[in-house]
Formats: C-alpha cells, sequence, structure tokens
C-alpha cells in the first residue's frame, strides 16, 4: 500500500515538472496609468493621463514568471471615443499613421526596456474605432521582463460621460502572454463644461462697471453709460491650458485652450475696447493675451471683427480661476436705433476630432488646420451688456390737483442745452423732443381711469412748444394742468383732478418743477422726479431711486 501511494506521488511530482515550461514560462501584463482628474465635455482632444505630470502616460508592465519561448502578439487598445492624435506606426494600416499630431508631442512610445527594449512605435490605429495595436515581441527563449509607456493618446469626449476607460485585450491567449487581471485601465475622470458661467458681473475685488447705455440721439460721440464688465469663470480647476499644460511630454502644442467671446448687436460706427482686469490680493485670475482689443459690427469682407480669442499664458492647474473683462465703448456713430448689446462666449477653436474627408477617417493638418485642441461649440449666453434705448426721460409728479380755484402749475426744462461744451467735454449733445403726459386719477373708490395726451404739430398746448409740437434745446415748457394738460387730453378740467402724472421726455435731461395754487396767495411745491431708465434698471427691484 505504501509503495502505491510513492508511486501515485512520484507521477504526480512528474506531471508537474513536464507541465512546467508551458504552464509556468509566461509573461504577466499589467497596465497602470495616472487618470486626467478632468476634461473639458466638449474636447475633440482630451488627455488620457494626468496633465499635470509631464511624461505620463499609460504604463505597460511584463513581468516574467519563468523563462520562456514567446511568440509575437498583439495588445489592443479600445479607447472610449475616436483616437485624434497620431504618430509613427511600424505597422502597414493606411490610417496616415506617419503624420505627427500634435507636432511635438504624438503618439509614441518611451521607455521601452527589458523585454520591450526594441518596441519603438504602435502597429496600427484605427483613429474612428478607437483602437491602438501594439505589437509585443516573440522570443524564442525569453529570459526578461520588461517595461514601456505610451504617450499622447487624445481622445474626443464630446458627448461622453466620465469615468472614462480604455480595454485591453490580447490577440491571443496562447503565446505565453498573459492578458492583465484588470483588463481596463482609467483614463478620464471627469468631465464638465470648460466656462463654469459667464455673468455681467465683477469680483468685489474689481471693480462692476454694470452695462452700457446708449440713446438714439447719441450720434457723432459720447454716451450715457460708456462701459461694462464681464466675468468669465472655469468650470474645473484644469479645465483652462496653455499650449504647454496641453502637451504630454513637455513640448508646447497648438495654442493649448482658448476661449471665443462674440458681442452681438454693435452698432455701425461703435467700437468696443476690451481689456482684462489686472489682479489684486487672493485674486485667481489666469493671465490671458487677446487677439483683438478693439470690437466692432462685423461687414460681409470681415464678418469676425466682432470677435476676440482670448489665450491663455499663464493659469493654475490646481485653482479654479476668473477671467473680468473691462469694455469700454467709443467711435462716433452716424445713428441709432433702439436695441441690446449681447455677448456670448465658447471654448475655442470649434473643430472636428477626425477630417471626416479622409478614407478612412483620420486626425489630419486639414482637420487641425484651425489649433489644437478643437471643441465642439456650446455657447454661453447671451448676456445682456448694453441698452441702446430712445432718448428721454421720465419724471413722475407724485401728487397734482385741480380742483375749484385749485390749480397746478408745470415747468419742464429741455437742459440738453448747456455750457460745457458739447459732448466731447461731457455736455449733453442737443436735441428737440416731444412732451407726453399720462395722468393717473384717483376716484371716490380707488384708481380711476388713466388719460394720455402728447404734444404734436396738432397739440400745441401750454407755452413753450415749438410748431412741430416738440421743446427746444433749451427751451422750457410751461403749462396749467386744469387750464391746459386735461383739455389737450379730451378731459373737462370742471370735473377735478387728483392723482400722480407722469411725464415722458422725448429727449434726454429733462428736468422740471410744479406747484399748486389757488390764484389768491396759496402756493406749494410738488416734487418732479426723475426716473430712472427702466431700460437698465427695473422699477420692480424694489431699490427705485428717484431724483430731482
Amino acid at each position: 500500500m505504501k509503495s502505491s501511494k510513492w508511486m501515485t506521488g512520484l507521477l504526480a511530482v512528474a506531471l508537474v515538472l513536464a507541465l512546467a515550461p508551458s504552464s509556468f514560462a509566461q509573461v504577466q501584463l499589467q497596465l497602470f496609468n495616472t487618470p486626467s482628474a478632468g476634461e473639458v465635455t466638449t474636447n475633440r482632444n482630451a488627455q488620457t493621463s494626468d496633465p499635470t505630470s509631464v511624461g505620463d502616460g499609460i504604463l505597460v508592465s511584463g513581468q516574467l514568471i519563468a523563462n520562456s519561448p514567446l511568440t509575437a502578439t498583439a495588445m489592443i487598445l479600445t479607447f472610449p471615443g475616436p483616437i485624434t492624435s497620431s504618430g509613427a506606426c511600424d505597422g502597414t494600416w493606411g490610417g496616415g499613421c506617419g503624420a505627427l499630431i500634435p507636432t511635438g508631442d504624438p503618439i509614441q512610445i518611451q521607455g521601452a526596456s527589458g523585454l520591450f527594449a526594441a518596441l519603438t512605435a504602435v502597429s496600427t490605429i484605427n483613429y474612428s474605432k478607437g483602437t491602438i495595436t501594439i505589437t509585443l515581441p516573440g522570443s524564442a527563449a525569453n529570459t526578461l521582463s520588461g517595461t514601456f509607456r505610451l504617450l499622447g493618446v487624445r481622445t474626443d469626449v464630446n458627448g461622453l460621460t466620465a469615468p472614462l476607460t480604455a480595454s485591453v485585450s490580447l490577440s491571443s491567449s496562447a503565446n505565453n502572454y498573459i492578458a492583465p487581471s484588470v483588463p481596463t485601465v482609467n483614463l478620464i475622470s471627469s468631465v464638465g463644461a470648460g466656462i463654469g458661467s459667464f455673468t455681467q458681473s465683477a469680483p468685489s475685488t474689481q471693480t462692476n462697471n454694470g452695462t452700457f447705455l446708449m440713446f438714439t440721439n447719441q450720434v457723432g460721440s459720447g454716451f450715457a453709460h460708456g462701459t461694462a464688465t464681464l466675468t468669465l469663470t472655469e468650470g474645473f480647476a484644469s479645465a483652462w491650458r496653455t499650449s504647454t499644460d496641453s502637451s504630454m511630454t513637455g513640448n508646447p502644442i497648438g495654442q493649448g485652450s482658448q476661449i471665443r467671446l462674440t458681442i452681438s448687436g454693435i452698432p455701425s460706427g461703435v467700437t468696443v475696447g476690451v481689456t482684462t482686469a489686472a489682479p489684486t490680493t487672493n485674486d485667481k485670475f489666469a493671465t490671458v493675451t487677446l487677439s483683438s482689443a478693439s470690437l466692432s459690427a462685423p461687414t460681409s469682407s470681415s464678418p469676425n471683427k466682432n470677435v476676440t480669442v482670448i489665450s491663455f499664458t499663464k493659469e493654475s492647474m490646481t485653482s479654479v480661476e476668473s477671467i473680468v473683462l473691462q469694455l469700454t465703448l467709443g467711435g462716433a456713430p452716424t445713428s441709432l436705433t433702439t436695441g441690446t448689446m449681447t455677448a456670448t462666449t465658447t471654448m475655442y477653436p470649434l473643430g472636428t476630432g477626425l477630417d471626416a474627408t479622409a478614407s478612412p477617417s483620420q486626425p489630419t493638418a486639414v482637420s487641425q488646420a484651425v489649433g489644437y485642441p478643437v471643441y465642439a461649440e456650446a455657447d454661453l449666453g447671451p448676456v445682456t451688456i448694453g441698452t441702446i434705448t430712445a432718448a428721454s426721460t421720465s419724471l413722475l409728479i407724485p401728487y397734482g390737483v385741480t380742483t375749484g380755484a385749485y390749480d397746478t402749475g408745470i415747468a419742464i426744462a429741455n437742459t440738453t442745452a448747456d455750457p460745457f461744451g458739447g459732448a466731447s467735454n461731457g455736455g449733453a449733445t442737443p436735441a428737440a423732443g416731444t412732451l407726453t403726459f399720462t395722468l393717473y386719477p384717483r376716484s371716490a373708490t380707488g384708481a380711476g381711469t388713466p388719460v394720455t395726451v402728447t404734444t404734436s404739430s396738432t397739440k400745441i398746448f401750454g407755452a413753450g412748444l415749438s410748431s412741430d409740437g416738440t421743446l427746444a434745446a433749451g427751451g422750457t415748457f410751461t403749462g396749467l394742468l386744469g387750464g391746459d394738460i386735461l383739455p389737450a387730453a379730451g378731459q373737462t378740467a370742471a370735473n377735478g383732478f387728483f392723482g400722480y402724472i407722469f411725464i415722458q421726455a422725448n429727449f434726454i435731461d429733462a428736468h422740471g418743477a410744479a406747484y399748486i395754487f389757488n390764484g389768491a396767495g396759496f402756493t406749494s411745491s410738488t416734487p418732479v422726479l426723475v426716473v430712472p431708465n427702466t431700460q437698465s434698471t427695473s422699477r420692480n427691484t424694489g431699490g427705485e431711486a428717484l431724483n430731482n
């Protein structure tokens, strides 16, 4: 019995020894990568390794288990989207592998050692399918382990959700290479908006110049409010990158991240100057340059005159930063019509990851002619930065009365004629305009029906109006509520009036005075208040600031 057991054990040992060359004579593959913490969700050329670590890429390790014969084996990496960078290939697939895109930082193999020392390039790339094939070497009697690093792979993440991984597979499991125990490698931890917010605002450390305000009669030069402010805030800490930060080897590529700013509604003859605010203590501002510091209305021959492109020269990959833009109106419009000026913005330049005209599709110099990286368009805005409104002044008389012997006298001055030397010296542009009176009477039970009357060539009342019904620059209208204005509005003064009155002067810088009197020694002033322009200041805010 003992002899039989011994023979059985001996046979088992012999069987193990016989099987050892094929069972243990193998190379175990493992893949490692420090993923990019965040990529812009519209990026057609997203980096697939940590952009803050120069030389980072997918590390492939082959650990020798025992001396072994190896047969050349294809290792296939499948990325989550189209591959939008390229590099030299040692295979024969007709995908244009020899083009280096981006120049100076293409797909490449670095640091090949040991078993992989002779590996210099990937074998094939299928750009549209997002696969890279690397031929792992064969050897009649391998005694080495080895490593190499795959750098420069960029992928189109537009429309994808994170986390993003690449899958790893082998063309054969019988060539003594053992597939990774974890058949995926992490590439990108998260994706998010490149521009987190775009607002008409400013940080507390900067001056907020609000929005532009222009009146339709402000031709020639000079504006009611000629400055405005915009703030762009980064979507996440590493969304904005210089040309060096956009590289995986430290060699600057293309232009790095850019932002396009477009201003619409610029009137003909008007310019918008754009400058970046200088940071103060505790400001987290990126350092940028602008392709144009003066924007104007686009024309058929120059359709991008209202566009400036923001490029990054210095920024932080670990802090969320902002860009504060101060805008200034200039120029001399010959005519103005009511409207608004707005701004939109997007990550830039715009493009596709692959050149669809190539067969098969691939990243080529044609597809990247606009720059590198490129983005899908995702405009934020429009954000209102200015208003062009009718040249007018709104006045409010809180209380007017006409009853019995009592009446209300009203005077309106057109002060656009002034001693300040014209718009170039800060003075007003002289302009005539009509007057509109809207009367809101009270009734015995509350509010009565308002009535309106506008001066014209056929509606001239009171004193001081020109023959066309306008009040000339430097002129003063005077009239009585009961004796002039109510009759012009088709109302019988004898019925009396108690209430408030809005007066809209069709010119800027109107001012007024009013008084209640009885013609027998009683006189009491009643205020004539200037209402802020409702095109730029809503009366619904609860902070109406009336002025005399």
